[in-house]
């Protein structure tokens, strides 16, 4: 009987410790956001701005790094849309605003010659202005990159190989390729309403659809503006 009661125990605080990150993680919303927000009718989300730091492929120029930056600012835009969408009206929750398309979004940036880098950098008022909305969704992405994926295979392949042979000696070596810090603001007026952030590292065996994928899911499922039915 003790025996079991202590396995019990132990169990319980195995589960508290693995669960304690994730119940710990809050983001903010303004005490004002409800009186601010009344009468928002419709929001956009902007290219997200994307900052490449660590160890850059020698092969790639400084051309290159800001093309991959404004590619990869597309695909989180898309994500963040999509996710947002995915959780807007559900059994429990509504919605109260509606979500300006991307392509109007991206539209009406380029025909007032704003480009996805130059959003990055613009008032938020003078952008909500621009594009007729009463909030814009800004989502900094920064990526700290340490290894490519093959030498990530490479380190993980290794491992295993030691492993194998039984030599359990051996210093643990991390394998992953980037750390990824993002984060997610609706901003009005020069305010920020609401924020969250989401850290994610990544390997060699973690598709870069995936991890965009999940944080967005993240910020989505949190996302202000929803209300219970």
């Amino acid at each position: 009987m003790y025996r079991m009661k202590t396995q019990f125990s132990l169990t319980t605080l195995l589960l508290a410790l693995v669960l304690l990150p994730s119940c710990a993680r809050k983001n903010y919303k303004a005490s004002f956001f409800e009186e601010q927000t009344r009468d928002h009718k419709i929001i956009a989300i902007l290219p997200p701005e994307m900052i490449f730091t660590g160890t850059h492929p020698k092969e790639l120029t400084a051309e290159d790094i800001k093309r991959i930056e404004e590619d990869e600012s597309s695909l989180f835009q898309t994500s963040l849309f999509n996710g947002i969408l995915r959780h807007a009206n559900t059994s429990r929750y509504y919605t109260e605003v509606a979500v300006q398309d991307i392509s109007t979004t991206l539209g009406l940036l380029e025909k007032n010659n704003i480009s996805i880098r130059g959003s990055w950098r613009e008032d938020d008022r003078k952008l909500a202005d621009i594009l007729g909305v009463d909030a814009v969704v800004r989502m900094r992405v920064q990526k700290k990159r340490y290894m490519s994926d093959l030498a990530s295979l490479g380190i993980d392949l290794g491992q295993q190989v030691l492993s194998q042979l039984g030599n359990g000696n051996f210093p643990y070596i991390s394998n992953k390729t980037n750390d990824i810090y993002a984060s997610c603001n609706v901003v009005s007026n020069g305010q920020t309403l609401w924020n969250d952030h989401y850290k994610r590292s990544t390997s060699y065996n973690a598709p870069a659809e995936d991890v965009i994928y999940d944080i967005t899911e993240n910020f989505g499922k949190r996302f202000p503006y929803r209300k219970k039915r």
